[in-house]
């Protein structure tokens, strides 16, 4: 229309038009345009109000069905009660240090779910200091934990990136800040760092803070080369009950690091000392006898020492044992040894030198293959015929026992009513039930329960048969475990063996598939 009214202008122009009688004409047509986009602007508020409507009754008609829908599924069924039980456990049990949390996805799934979570300090209390991690999540988890106590972990970043020490550094400043108010709170320290000096600036900072009153738990590991653990000491945590330490030596009696030369562990009660596997610079994470024995010394409480694979350096005191003073631990009633090589070195000369007479718990498991394991049987007598661990009543033995130190071991715990036992040893102890060296020990009246971990075929017959001879003599017998994994091509054997043992005394299965047998 534009066109065509350009195109006559141009031709009235040509014929002399009269000027007047043009613009009436144009003015004519720009008021019917304006009008005609009036109207058209008017319809398409129109529309765009109506798609606005039609957006939220679509939006509010999606999350009906959707609840609708979730009503329908039995977990809607469930109570708020119930629903909360299943989340915790999922939290409780999620692999440590994962980025993406549990307790963050589910509370994204549902209107309830959300609010079930939300509102329950429990699933909130675990605090990670990672550079992934923002510093604003972490005030998240500070408010909705409430008031509980926290466990408060620090990570190394899940990758590599450049600078890696200074930004990580600058991210636990930024993460320090944000969690100094709930220190009164931790209740639980994890630091997982192959840095040193992050190691050392987390703890140097914590001692600037008010003491840590709820502290109970310590537990650090370097992956990496690193430098003694810097433990908190003086009186920063004078709840400590619990220390575990992988990887890294303890520090020296006397430290520089800090301004205090104590432990503060007096109201220590575990302690857990590992090294892994044999790599380069392994030896950088044995501790020097002294500072083990420092510690253990600044520990009266001590009840529980658990020591896997080789975290301490015995040579220096293997060299001079004529000078060695006993290693006295006197409230100690567990002791677990996982050497994790058949031949340590040094796990002689700690059982001769260990004195733990209220003892109840002993564990010595060697790595799961063959020939047994260094024998160690000789020292648990002091001096023989009296035993070293007089009152051990649960005795766990792995790949520890061979058929020359049956007799030595069974003697060596007098009153232990509860035995575990690796096939390979109970090979060995039941292979020949009327020995009388073995015999006489295995068939007292303290022992009720024996737990075999993946017993063979014969093995379960070599029980039967010393369970048939413990009934003819009149006594009585102990319940047994067997505990799994077992081999599938054992499964029908082991169903048929077991059932006999069920003849004679009660027996339970633990980890054993039973549709193995087909």
């Amino acid at each position: 229309m534009v066109l065509s009214t350009t195109r006559d202008l141009a031709n009235g122009l040509s014929h002399n038009m009269v000027p007047e009688e043009l613009l009436s004409t144009l003015q004519q047509e720009v008021c019917a345009l304006e009008n005609r986009r009036k109207e058209l602007l008017a319809r398409l508020e129109e529309a765009n109000t109506s798609l606005v409507e039609v957006q939220q009754l679509l939006t509010r008609k999606t999350a009906q069905a959707h609840t609708v829908q979730n009503l329908l599924a039995p977990v809607s069924r469930l109570p708020d009660e119930v629903l909360l039980a299943i989340f915790e456990e999922a939290v409780r049990s999620q692999e440590q240090g994962q980025i993406i949390r549990t307790e963050m996805a589910i509370s994204y799934t549902s209107h309830r779910w959300r609010q079930v979570t939300v509102n329950s300090p429990r699933m909130w209390n675990s605090l990670c200091i990672r550079a992934e991690v923002p510093v604003a999540m972490l005030q998240i988890y500070l408010s909705r934990s409430a008031n509980i106590p926290l466990t408060v972990e620090f990570r190394e970043r899940e990758t590599a990136w450049p600078v890696a020490d200074k930004r990580s550094m600058a991210h636990l400043g930024s993460a320090l800040d944000a969690i100094w108010p709930s220190v009164p709170r931790w209740r639980r320290i994890v630091v997982l760092h192959r840095s040193y000096p992050y190691f050392t600036h987390v703890f140097r900072e914590l001692r600037k803070v008010a003491p840590l009153k709820m502290l109970q738990s310590i537990s650090m590991r370097s992956p990496g080369v690193c430098g003694p653990c810097p433990l908190l000491l003086g009186d920063s945590a004078p709840a400590l009950e619990s220390l575990e330490v992988e990887d890294m030596p303890l520090p020296p009696p006397v430290t520089q690091t800090f301004d205090a030369a104590h432990y503060s562990v007096a109201g220590l009660t575990t302690l857990r000392l590992r090294a892994r596997g044999v790599r380069v610079g392994s030896s950088h994470a044995a501790t020097d006898p002294s500072a083990f024995r420092a510690l253990i010394n600044s520990a009266p409480m001590l009840s529980t020492l658990e020591i896997y694979g080789q975290p301490i350096n015995f040579g220096q005191e293997r060299v001079n044992e004529e000078d060695v003073l006993p290693l006295e631990i006197p409230r100690l009633r567990t002791l677990v040894l996982r050497p994790g090589t058949q031949r340590p070195r040094d796990l002689r000369h700690f059982i001769s030198v260990i004195k733990a007479p209220t003892l109840r718990h002993f564990e010595l498991v060697y790595p799961d293959n063959a020939p047994p394991g260094q024998d160690i049987s000789d020292l648990l007598f002091d001096p023989f015929p009296l035993a070293r661990f007089p009152c051990v009543e649960t005795v766990h033995l792995h790949n520890a026992v061979h058929a020359d130190t049956v007799a030595a071991f069974m003697n060596a715990f007098p009153v232990a009513a509860r035995i575990t036992l690796g096939s390979p040893d109970a090979d060995c102890l039941f292979e020949n039930p009327t020995s009388s060296s073995t015999c006489s020990s295995w068939t007292s009246s303290h022992i009720q329960h024996i737990t075999v971990i993946s017993p063979l075929h014969n093995t379960l017959l070599q029980m039967y048969e010393w369970l048939l001879s413990g009934a003819s003599q009149g006594h009585r017998l102990p319940i047994i475990t067997l505990e799994g994994p077992i081999r599938a091509i054992d499964g029908p054997e082991f169903l048929t063996q077991s059932s006999k043992l069920a003849s004679c005394t009660e027996v339970r299965l633990c980890g054993v598939d039973l549709s193995m047998s087909g």
